[in-house]
């Protein structure tokens, strides 16, 4: 069991963001609430409504979802629902009362911070942007906004010391680097020996951003090499249906499975041989960490941001070029029919296990609330 070393002191903190459904922010908003309610008053609100979350949360933990989550393509009405979540969300911190807010990712940022603009009762607002703010939509706007409103945070924390370069218009003394944290209880894949038919996992949502495009190009062309695999995808997405054709037309039906999401993903990497990251671009992919902590051989993009501050490549994982499906199915082929470099890869992956200490980024987190 991790100990708070800092503080002793009871402080109310309140954790907002959007959903508790699966990803790396909502895993890591989880993680960070359960470790601060060992000593201190938390809660948890969302824009959610069902009460389930994906994640286990403490019984110590009061959640609170607001049923905010309305979308429409209407403008009109984007305006009116943001006021709608500013007014509903600022009468819920005010009732919360808390000492200290913790946000995760930049819209949810921007709600929060104009939503506390004249609540004077909190002391720390600590905002945490989860991916690479270039690739954002509407880039230009959130970007206007940024500018205007993070300057009323005391602390932003981002994941990888490249990313800060994009924020350039905040005080750099206001800037933080903490990693993700990463749930310990991650099954460590003990033996490995290649069979006839490899097998390949991905993990993340079905989205552009993800690449599954290029992954599946390139598992298409490994196929025609006489390479005998089966690849299963983890998560789902507004590019489902895109994924499914994508598949059939490449005839891997038969080699490729979408498996949606799974509360047990912990526990499934062990199962295969190797993890293919083909995403365009990150913040952090804690799916590849978490890969790489269950001992699985990783084959990464090496997209902005995260891959490259994660992987050495050749020692303790793979690197191919970001969004180049030939590169993908080169690397796999090669690295497949390569004994000693999976061996070497291995024993690094051993060596290196755990990649991140959890006590220290739960540590860095705690010296930003700690009381003055």
């Amino acid at each position: 069991m991790i100990l708070l070393t800092i503080s002793q002191l009871i402080m109310k903190i309140c954790i907002i963001i959007s959903t508790l459904s699966s990803g790396g922010a909502e895993r890591n908003a989880s993680l960070l609430a359960n470790y601060f309610s060992k000593r201190n008053s938390v809660s948890i609100v969302t824009f959610q409504k069902k009460k389930n979350t994906h994640y286990k949360l403490s019984k110590k933990i009061n959640l609170f979802n607001l049923n905010l989550l309305n979308q429409s393509n209407n403008f009109f009405f984007k305006i009116i629902n943001f006021i709608k979540r500013v007014y509903v969300l600022n009468r819920k911190i005010k009732k919360i009362n808390p000492e200290i807010i913790i946000s995760f990712l930049e819209t949810m940022n921007l709600t929060v911070l104009i939503s506390t603009l004249f609540l004077k009762n909190i002391k720390i607002k600590i905002i945490s942007d989860r991916n690479n703010p270039d690739k954002s939509e509407r880039r230009i706007l959130l970007l206007f906004l940024k500018v205007i409103f993070y300057q009323f945070s005391n602390f932003l924390v981002l994941q990888t010391e490249a990313i800060k370069k994009n924020y350039k218009f905040i005080n750099k003394n206001k800037l933080r680097v903490i990693v993700n944290t990463f749930s310990e209880k991650i099954a460590f894949k003990k033996h490995y020996k290649l069979k006839s038919k490899l097998k390949f996992i991905s993990v993340g949502r079905l989205e552009k951003q993800k690449g599954y495009d290029v992954l599946l190009t390139a598992l298409a062309k490994l196929k025609k090499r006489n390479i005998k695999f089966i690849c299963d995808i983890y998560g789902v997405g507004s590019q489902a249906n895109f994924i499914k054709n994508l598949i059939l037309s490449y005839n891997l039906n038969n080699c490729v499975f979408l498996k949606g999401v799974r509360k047990n993903i912990l526990n499934i990497y062990k199962n295969y041989d190797f993890y293919i990251l083909s995403s365009r671009f990150e913040g952090f992919p804690n799916s590849l960490v978490e890969a790489m902590n269950a001992g699985v051989i990783s084959i990464s993009s090496d997209c902005d941001y995260g891959p490259k501050e994660i992987i050495k490549n050749n020692i303790n994982g793979v690197i191919f070029k970001n969004n180049d499906s030939d590169d993908l199915s080169n690397k796999i082929y090669n690295l497949v029919n390569n004994k000693k470099r999976i061996l070497l890869i291995r024993k690094n992956l051993k060596k290196t296990n755990p990649l991140f200490n959890n006590l220290k980024n739960y540590q860095k987190w705690q010296n930003l609330i700690k009381k003055n």
